[in-house]
């Protein structure tokens, strides 16, 4: 019983895994789980090792010597960087891999502020919690991923289809098959408690209740994450004392803001300020997968000795339905919107499982009743 017990909860965790890595590869940010690519944090993280991140929104205030995940702006060209916060100013955070011999902001990079960190690696006893070879594991599935896309691209002839987009969607699916052969084992060993000379399955049929809910879970649990791990605020300051030569007080400077989609979905971003002295350009921004949207933040400029601090709110929702549906939602409250995407994820569904197989039990009979689901997907991946 013990045993048993272990390896059910094994197979939870391993579900949560799962979970946590198809969101970030929906988001194209660590969520629960991340990995780095490079050897700059040896002996602490090795090229391919993952770890457990905390999302910035949730973790303890940042300390020097916590290693942290920041969306770096010239570092390697920019994108996500994990590295090690080894001194705190007034600017931000200064930052080194362990193996690195010089700290990052001896370069081009700037201080990385608050609203650049996404994630904080989780550390026990002040040793960052490590899971060998999770990156390198991914890394084969996006190969083999964009190794199958290719193929199929060139038999359709399907050249402008963009690699990065069909191999997430390789990784997703081939994470939500290991997901099923994990269910299916905590099934398979409730339906031999229970009798081992007959298929639950077979005997009791496929309810389409449960199919339904368990979609709904599949669904709307990564997609919620996805909307808000990238909504919040960031700030604009502007300093009086450090306007550019020819600009005096009274004048419009310009600041440009991105929205940078690294997720599979096309995006809507709204963005909203109630500073009396700024003004966006534009407060919508279709941001299409893997690509980027800008916009203009217009402030008067403040007299020397003073700043303008702009605060700028994000909101993020799934390019689903026409944007005027989904603005008029959010003028609304963003709850509401977001509420509106569930439902319509679960209509949906709804829709589907019925029309499949119905909302009462329904009876299978496989040929090999002896066959569970995890052998018949292991004979198809084979």
């Amino acid at each position: 019983m013990l045993r048993r017990t272990a390896a059910d909860i094994l197979a939870i965790l391993a579900v949560l895994a799962v979970i946590a890595l198809v969101v970030g590869q929906l988001t194209g940010q660590p969520v629960l789980l991340g990995y780095v690519t490079s050897g700059s944090m040896s002996p602490t993280l090795e090229a391919g090792d993952g770890f457990v991140a905390v999302p910035a929104t949730v973790s303890d205030d940042i300390e020097s010597g916590d290693v942290v995940v920041f969306d770096a702006i010239e570092l390697q060209g920019g994108g996500l960087t994990t590295h090690r916060v080894v001194e705190i100013t007034e600017d931000g955070y200064i930052t080194r891999g362990d193996n690195n011999p010089f700290r990052d902001q001896e370069g081009e990079e700037p201080a990385v502020t608050e609203d650049r960190v996404v994630a904080t690696a989780l550390q026990i006893n002040g040793q960052v919690v490590r899971i060998p070879g999770l990156g390198t594991g991914i890394g084969a599935v996006r190969d083999s991923g964009e190794r199958v896309q290719a193929a199929v691209a060139g038999v359709l002839g399907l050249e402008a289809t963009g690699p990065r987009a069909l191999s997430g969607v390789f990784i997703s699916i081939g994470l939500v098959l290991l997901l099923i052969v994990f269910a299916d084992d905590i099934r398979g060993r409730q339906g031999r408690d229970r009798t081992r000379n007959r298929s639950r399955f077979g005997d009791q049929g496929i309810d389409g209740r449960w199919v339904a809910l368990g979609l709904v879970f599949l669904i709307l649990v990564p997609a919620n994450i996805a909307l808000y791990a990238p909504t919040g605020t960031q700030q604009v300051v502007l300093d009086g004392d450090d306007l550019s030569t020819g600009t005096t007080v009274g004048d419009s400077v310009e600041t440009q803001l991105t929205a940078e989609n690294n997720g599979l979905i096309t995006m809507l971003v709204f963005l909203e300020t109630s500073h009396p002295n700024a003004e966006l350009s534009r407060t919508e921004l279709p941001t299409p997968s893997g690509g980027s949207a800008m916009a203009t933040l217009t402030v008067t400029a403040p007299p020397p000795g003073e700043q303008t601090v702009v605060t700028i709110s994000e909101h993020w929702y799934f390019l689903v339905v026409p944007p005027a549906v989904i603005a008029w939602l959010h003028s609304i409250h963003p709850l509401v919107a977001v509420g509106a995407f569930n439902v319509l994820v679960i209509g949906s569904v709804l829709t589907l499982v019925g029309a499949t197989f119905g909302f009462s039990q329904r009876r299978v009979r496989p040929r090999r009743r002896d066959v569970s689901l995890r052998l018949l997907i292991k004979r198809l991946l084979r």
